[in-house]
Parts: structure tokens; sequence; C-alpha cells
């Protein structure tokens, strides 16, 4: 099933309450250490709860909580066998310091990117094993086992009861950037002339939720096999919608004199038409619409001569002289400002058609067509 197709029923009432779905797992989680703890009492088994609680807290979604239990787990063996092998082996307190001090202030060094939790956690389960050089190893494998206890706890509650997916999030988080655009676009084109309209408030929720995207990126990785195969195309998504955010922050900056109102109407009628096609893709990314919308045969090129015709039937200043008297007064030529204004609105063009593109590339994959037929729905 594609990313983009409608939610369930269940999945849409888990995102929609996801904050108390991940409370009541948590707690869930935690209810499932106390229970075991009741049954067995393993000691130092309150490291299973501080590690239920490190995993879940900050992570709702099923591929964060399954990427942080790995990199806990993975961490915790290295660490735990390093630091028994040092209890065990060596004798001297100095040395074992020494040894201990050296390995933490390496992986200190090395520690970075995407696994440095991984390189976090084998720092100070070394700490924790070796502790005061007792030459003890029970207790360090007996925290070993809780830990890895708990991690696996973690995995089973956050896979297999009420799951929240990071994809869920994505998609929403996608629908609300482009949602945003489409409404900013739209009420740009409808305000007179050298309005004072304040569009920060809708353009920084949109980046916002373009920034929360590359959040869940790892997480969209363990979640989706089709996502993770693409992810250089997630990214270069989140990229392309900087860039349409950037182009519509300069759409307030323009300005223009009632005089020229007839020719701006013209390049704001082409205009209305991006912001027409910004909706329906907010609502096949909602999973509103069934099929991707269509896209017109070449549409920067049929914009560009559009524009060209609308700004042939205004006023250019054709001749040196004249730029220089207007700069003289210290006025904007008015052939500037018309072709600096269809330029923005051209350059719009391109990137609403660039993330048309990325999101069919996505949502052919999910139906395993071949590559070729990896191309935007356009209308002949």
């Amino acid at each position: 099933m594609s990313v983009f197709a409608p939610a369930t029923p269940f999945a849409d009432f888990i995102y929609r309450h996801f904050r108390s779905v991940h409370a009541l797992k948590l707690g869930l989680a935690l209810l499932v250490a106390v229970t075991i703890n009741a049954i067995w009492a393993p000691p130092h088994f309150i490291w299973s709860m501080v590690t239920i609680v490190v995993i879940m807290m900050s992570l709702p979604q099923v591929g964060g909580a399954i990427e942080k239990s790995l990199q806990r787990a993975i961490g915790t063996c290295l660490g735990s066998a390093y630091g028994v092998m040092l209890v065990a082996t060596v004798d001297s307190y100095w040395l074992i310091m020494s040894l201990l001090i050296l390995a933490v202030s390496l992986i200190c060094f090395i520690s970075a990117g995407r696994y440095s939790y991984a390189y976090l956690v084998s720092g100070f389960t070394i700490i924790i094993v070796v502790g005061d050089a007792n030459h003890d190893t029970s207790e360090a494998l007996w925290r070993t086992a809780n830990i890895l206890s708990g991690c696996v706890i973690a995995i089973l509650v956050s896979l297999f009861i009420f799951p929240i997916k990071a994809k869920q999030d994505w998609r929403s988080q996608l629908t609300h950037a482009i949602d945003n655009m489409a409404e900013v676009l739209a009420q740009h084109l409808k305000a007179p002339a050298n309005h004072d309209l304040d569009f920060r408030a809708k353009l920084e929720a949109a980046m916002k939720a373009v920034l929360t995207q590359k959040k869940l990126f790892f997480s969209l990785e363990w979640e989706s096999k089709t996502l993770k195969k693409h992810k250089v195309l997630l990214s270069q998504l989140a990229n392309k919608q900087v860039r349409l955010i950037t182009l519509l922050e300069l759409l307030p900056l323009t300005r223009w004199q009632e005089e020229d109102k007839d020719a701006y109407l013209q390049i704001n009628a082409v205009a209305s038409e991006l912001a027409f096609y910004l909706q329906q893709l907010a609502e096949f990314v909602a999973g509103k619409a069934q099929q991707l919308p269509t896209l017109p045969e070449c549409l920067e090129q049929e914009l560009q001569h559009r524009l060209q015709l609308s700004l042939a039937s205004a006023t250019i200043v054709a001749s040196t002289t004249d730029l220089d008297a207007a700069a003289t007064d210290g006025e904007v030529p008015q052939g500037f400002a018309l072709t600096g204004y269809s330029w923005l609105i051209y350059q719009l063009a391109i990137a609403v058609e660039a993330l048309y593109k990325d999101i069919a590339i996505i949502d052919i994959a999910y139906h395993k067509r071949p590559a070729s037929q990896i191309t935007p729905n356009k209308t002949a």
C-alpha cells in the first residue's frame, strides 16, 4: 500500500491522539517490566525500566523506537564486553583505569553521525561495568541483561500495541507544508496591489513541517523498505520544499503601481494555476485523492510562453535613456518590475513541477512499476 493511500480509521485515530496513545504505551511497557520483576525478581532490574523510559519517552514512532533500541543494545553489549574483559584479565587498578579512560576517550573521538547514541551508550556502559574494579562481573552481566530486556520490551510494545507510524506523521507534515504554501500563493494572488498581508506565520509553519520531515527520515527507513531505497529522494524533496518556501517569501516584497494593474493581472492568472496544482497535490498526499493529479505537458515551458505574451502587452522600457531617467527619478522601471515578477512566477512553476515529480516517484515505487515509468503524471 502506498504511503499516500488513505489511512485506515484505526491509524487515523492513533495519529490524531498520538500523545495519549504514546503515554498509554509507555505505561504498558513499564507494567510489563514491573510484572517480570514481581515474578522472577532478577537483580538490578531497575535498569530495564530505565531503558524503556529512555527509548520510548522521546520517540513515539515505531521506527525511532526500533533504531534507538538497537543502538542501545549494541552499545551496551560492546561496552559490557570490554568492561568485563578488563575486570577479568587485568589485576592492576591503575592499568584498568588507564585502559578505561583510553577507551572512553577513543569513543568520544569517533562518536559522530547517525550512530552517536550507540557510542554514547558504549562509553558509559564501560564505566558502569568496571566500577571500582572489584573484579565482580556478575553485577555487570545482570545490568547488561536487564538493559537488553528493556530494549526488547520497548520494541515489542512499539510494534504491536497501537503502533504509531512515522510514515503517517511524515505524510501529515508534507501535507501541512504544501497546504500552507498553496494558501500563501492563493491569498497573495487575490490581494490588491501593494498589499501588506503578512505571510510569515504560514511560511514559518511550512518550514517547521519540513524540518519535522527531516527528523523522521531515520524512523522511515525502519518502517518502509520502499522509503529506505529512496532516502536520498526524501532529502531532495525536503530541499525542494525549502526552495519553494523561499520563493514564496519574495512574493510580499513585489510592488506595482495602479497603472500596471492589467499586466500584473495577466501574470497572476497564470500564477493562480500553480496555487490550484499545489492544493491538488496536498489533497493527494493527505490521502483525499486516489491518484496523483495531472500536470500539463511541459508546464514550465507553457507558462514561460504565456508569461512572455502577457509581458508583450505591457509597456516595456526599451531604451537606455529611459532606464537612466527612471533611475534618476528614483523609480523602478515598469519593464524591469514586470520581468522580475514573471521570472518569480516561472521559478515557482519549476519548483511545483519538481515537487510533483518526486512525489510521483515515491508513489510509483510503492506500486513496483518499472523504473522507466517513474515520471510525473501529465496530460497530453
